[in-house]
This record gives structure tokens, sequence and C-alpha cells, in this order.
């Protein structure tokens, strides 16, 4: 799935996006940009509204002197210092409640944004797993937890709180600077010499903030599929007497984490003393330069007269506030650390995943999704079918129709593209160029209804923590409308009543997570009996359903397959030749040839 997103930060804050080549998790898209640009204006006006705050305050004070120079005998107008006062106060308030509320509309805005990204980038990871081709490579579950919670949640902060200073950082020191140099140009250079500073040595500690926090975020999730690996297998680790050395495993992966946890954190410190010391130093000149200026020690640097004590508070009041949008942006520094490196780490999980599209016909035109239907056995048609995985050719022009309620078997050695094929009539591998037609219609396209009527069977199939009853129901959309015929009946299909009879349990006995307390036959029969289960499907793909497995259980296994593939379409991909028994068709991907249509090997 290539999705295109806004790129809101610089091309170097891009990397982790390989365009076309992996799905972009956690990228918004163009409205979350301008709502997070937004943000930025929102904290930029609120600061920039500081300008008129100063000046108001340098007015009211810097008026005082005057005031007391022109009364009688030296005593200040009552009226007059109270209405001075009045408006002075009046006007301050003003400002303040207006820079409060931009304040927190643009932290609204930024944390609602911010959370939308995470909460979009949550579904498409889980969306995209789910439409992940079960042959293909998966994160434990312990890592992809991981991703899911710890490194989705790295990208709120990122969001929340760098991306709207980028914005502030560009507009409010040039307006303070700006207002500055109305009064002292030499006050604007101090500015303009000093600020530069911060954002180049955060730059310079900001290459190994990020390095480090991609090395702590790689190490907390080996940690995470570690730890729930060996808590599933804590029963076989403590018949074997491994207790001792995973308990050593585990002490040297936290270690590891809280080392890089640790290494993280003493950049961030630095970073924070880097600031701390330029924006000071800043500060410190800006004081000196207006205090030598008001003694008469200094006399250039201003627009014609002296610098008045009105002007040098009003250059001493905005200050501070040139380096405020410098510090924020240091500070949130090591949030854009963590949430470029998740957002990398989240682009490498899978590679490219096909989005549906509408349906199709093979002439190009759409099909209404509401007339689309799978009520028998389908056909499945390869066009031209060319398709590249890491540069090594699986298809190319490759072409085959395999008729409605016809049992194919794909022979071929290891990488010949027997999975590949299948992936492909599920949806899950679209072809470079070419076609894959199911019924007429393009595989993708009808993807998400072929896979509710189909039977897969794998290697590796996978059970779950629960009974066995339970797991058999996973198989059926409405478990109420099942008997305990049905069940019975799915198992003697699949060579497994004799297994469950002698269970001590029946069907209510417990499983273990990935079937722990089977044997790897007796799982392979058990998910048999569960795709038997599955009455309303018209298509069966199996990947090597024999494999490893002893000769009476191979052979339930076919006569369970037999069974299956009567009235409904099939495709076997195999290397054992007992299957051949039950097809009525073969091909030899080595070879790409497709033999006699129609023929029944012995």
């Amino acid at each position: 799935m290539t999705i295109k997103r806004e790129k809101i930060g610089t091309v170097a804050e891009g990397e982790g996006q390989d365009s076309g080549a992996a799905a972009a998790f956690g990228w918004p898209d163009k409205g979350e940009s301008r709502s997070l640009k937004r943000a930025g204006r929102l904290l930029a006006v609120s600061d920039l509204l500081w300008i008129a705050q100063a000046g108001l305050i340098s007015w009211a004070l810097g008026s005082l002197p005057m005031m007391f120079s022109v009364a009688d005998d030296g005593q200040v107008i009552e009226g007059d210092l109270t209405g001075l006062a009045f408006q002075a106060a009046a006007g301050i308030a003003l400002v303040a409640v207006l820079r409060v509320f931009l304040q927190n509309r643009a932290e609204t805005v930024a944390r609602q944004t911010a959370r939308a990204i995470q909460s979009r980038a949550r579904a498409e990871l889980l969306s995209v797993a789910a439409r992940t081709s079960p042959s293909a490579e998966f994160p434990s579950s312990g890592a992809f937890a991981a991703h899911v919670t710890e490194q989705v949640d790295l990208l709120g902060p990122y969001y929340r709180n760098f991306e709207p200073q980028k914005v502030r950082l560009r507009l409010v020191p040039l307006g303070i600077v700006a207002a500055t140099a109305v009064f002292s140009w030499v006050g604007a250079l101090i500015l303009v010499v000093c600020g530069p500073l911060i954002p180049v040595f955060m730059a310079l500690i900001g290459m190994r903030a990020k390095a480090a926090s991609e090395t702590q975020q790689e190490e907390l999730v080996r940690l995470s599929g570690s730890l729930l690996d060996r808590i599933r297998g804590l029963e076989t680790l403590t018949l074997f007497g491994a207790i001792e050395r995973t308990q050593r495993q585990i002490a040297d992966a936290g270690e590891r984490f809280r080392s890089g946890t640790m290494r993280v954190l003493k950049i961030a410190f630095l970073s924070s003393t880097v600031l701390e010391l330029f924006s000071a130093l800043g500060i410190a000149f800006c004081a000196v330069y207006v205090g030598f200026s008001l003694l008469g020690e200094i006399q250039a640097g201003t627009w014609g007269g002296p610098l008045t004590f009105a002007q040098g508070l009003f250059i001493l009041l905005l200050a501070p506030e040139f380096f405020a949008p410098l510090r924020a942006y240091a500070a949130a520094y090591h949030d854009r650390a963590g949430g470029l490196a998740a957002r990398k780490k989240l682009a490498t999980l899978f590679p490219s995943q096909n989005t549906p599209g509408n349906p199709k016909r093979a002439d190009g035109s759409d099909v209404p999704v509401g007339s689309i239907s799978l009520s028998g056995p389908p056909a499945i048609q390869f066009r031209s079918v060319s398709i590249t995985h890491d540069e090594r050719c699986v298809f190319k022009e490759f072409n085959l129709t395999i008729e409605p309620d016809e049992t194919l078997l794909v022979e071929g050695p290891s990488g010949s593209g027997k999975t590949t094929m299948i992936d492909g009539i599920l949806g899950f591998q679209e072809p470079d160029s070419g076609k894959i037609q199911v019924n007429d219609l393009t595989a993708t396209a009808i993807a998400s209804l072929l896979r509710r009527k189909v039977i897969w069977l794998g290697q590796s199939p996978r059970l779950f923590h629960g009974s066995l009853k339970a797991n058999l129901l996973r198989a059926v959309d409405t478990s109420a409308a099942v008997t305990e015929d049905d069940l019975w009946q799915a198992l003697r299909l699949a060579g497994a009543e004799a297994l469950v009879q002698r269970l001590p349990r029946g069907l209510e006995t417990p499983l273990g997570e990935d079937g722990f307390g089977l044997s790897v036959g007796e799982i392979r029969r058990v998910a048999l009996a569960r795709a038997a289960m599955r009455k309303d499907a018209v298509l069966l793909l199996a990947d090597e359903p024999t494999a490893s497995l002893d000769e009476e259980t191979a052979a339930d296994v076919i006569e369970g397959l037999r069974k299956l593939c009567d009235g409904r379409t099939a495709v076997i991909a195999t290397h054992d030749p007992a299957l051949r028994k039950i097809a009525s068709r073969r091909i030899d991907l080595k070879a790409l040839g497709v033999l006699a249509e129609g023929e029944v090997f012995a």
C-alpha cells in the first residue's frame, strides 16, 4: 500500500518514506498538515503580540520620569498618573487575554491533529497487517505490539510539539528583530548573530540524538518480542530446564534498553545546556549594550539620538522572547528524533501493499459493488502476468486459465513462484504488468469478497489460545448456527475424530498459543477440520499442505483435501507427488509447461 502524505518536514526529515516501496505510516495528509501549520501560526501570532505588550509596558514606565519632571513642586498630577496606569493596564490585560486564547487554541489544534495522525497510523497498521499474505514474513506478536503502541505513541509529541514550533521559529524571531531594529540596529545585530548559533549546534546534536533514538527503539522492539515469546513458551522452557538462562537473556536485554535510554537522556541534557548557554549570552550582550548606552558610554547603534530609557527597556523586554521560540524548538528536538525514528521504523514493517480499487471487468469498465457475487466456483485467469521480487523475475508474461470446479496442482522447486501465484489470486500480490482476474474481475478489486469465501491451508497453520471447539468455530461467521454434529463431521473429514476423542475434555480441551500441546501433524489435522467448517467457500488454496508430515497423517490430509476440493475451484502448491492423484491438471512452474487439461495422475 503506497499512501501519499503531505511532507511537512524537510527533505532530511523525509527519511523512512521509500516512495512506492513500503507503506507510509504516520504521515499527515494535506488537511492535517494545514492544521499543524495553522497551530504554528497561532503560536507565532501569540508571541508577536508580546511586542505590543512590551511597547505598552515601556511606554507606561518611560512616561513616568517625564511626568515627574513637568509637575509642580515635584508632585505628579494624580489624575494623569491614574489615567496612564489605567490605559497601560487595560491594554496589557487585553493583549494578555488574546495571547492566552491563541496559545490554548494552538495547543488544542496541534493535540487533536497529532491524535488523529496516531489513530490513523494504528488503523493503517492493523489494516495492512490484515491484508498481508498468510505466507509473508510477519513480526513477532511482541514486536508488532511495540510498533502499534510505543512507536506510534512517539508520533504524538513529534507532531504536537515539534511541527508547530517550526512555523513559530520562522516568524517570531524575524518580527522581534524588526521591532528591535526600529530603535537600535546594534541590538538587532546582537540578536541576529547569537540566534542562529542555537539551531546550528542543535542540528549537530540532533544527528546524534536521532541515531541514539533509533537504536533505543530497536532495543525496545527486540525486548518486547523476546519477552512475549519467553512468556508464551514458559512451559517448554521449564520442561527443558532453561529458566535461568532465559532470565539472564531477559536481564541482558533490559540492561541494553536501559543503557540506550540513558544515552538518549544524556543527549537531551546536552542540548538543553547548549540552548541555555547561548540564550543567556545573547540576553547578556543586549543588557550590557543597553546599560552602557543609557550611561552614555556607548553613543552608536541608534537611529539619530541616544537610546532612551523607554527604548532600552523595550529592547530588554524583547530579547528573552527572541530566544523563546529557539528554546521551544530545541526542547522539542528530542521529540523530533523519536518521531522520525519511529516513522522510519514503521515504514519498514511491511513491503508494498495493494489497496483494492473499484472492481473492474476485463475491458476496464467499473462494476457496481452490490452486483458482485461468488455463488459458485470461480474461474481464474493470469493474462501476460509479470512479477518481480527483489530484482528477481518470478513470472514473465505468464498465462494460465483455471476453470471453475477445477483442481490444479502447481509444482516446482522452492522460489519458482508457487506461493506468489496463490498470493496473486487472493489479491496480496499485484503484478508489475498483466492482469490476474477472478470471474472476469481484477483479483485485487474482488479480494475482500473472495477472502471471505476461500479455504486457505498453509504449511504452518495457526491455532489460538482457547478450546479446540473455539478454534474450529473461528471458521464460521455465526457460531450459533453450528451444531456439535457439524463439528464432529468436520473432524471426521480431517481424520481427527479419534484424536479429539482421546483428549481429556474432547472438544472443550484447551489449546495453547500456536496449538501448544499438539504435535505438528495434529495441528495440521485440526486446521483441516477448521477449513472444512467453511461450507460456503467457493475456492480452496493450499500451500504445501503435506509438508513435514508422516505418511499416515499426510494420507489423511490428502483424503480430506480431496473431499474439500469437490464443488470448488482448487489450487494446490506442493512438492508432494502423492497429491497428484486428486488433481485434474498440474503445471510445473520450473518449466512453465502446462499438461493436457483433464488428465488425471495416479
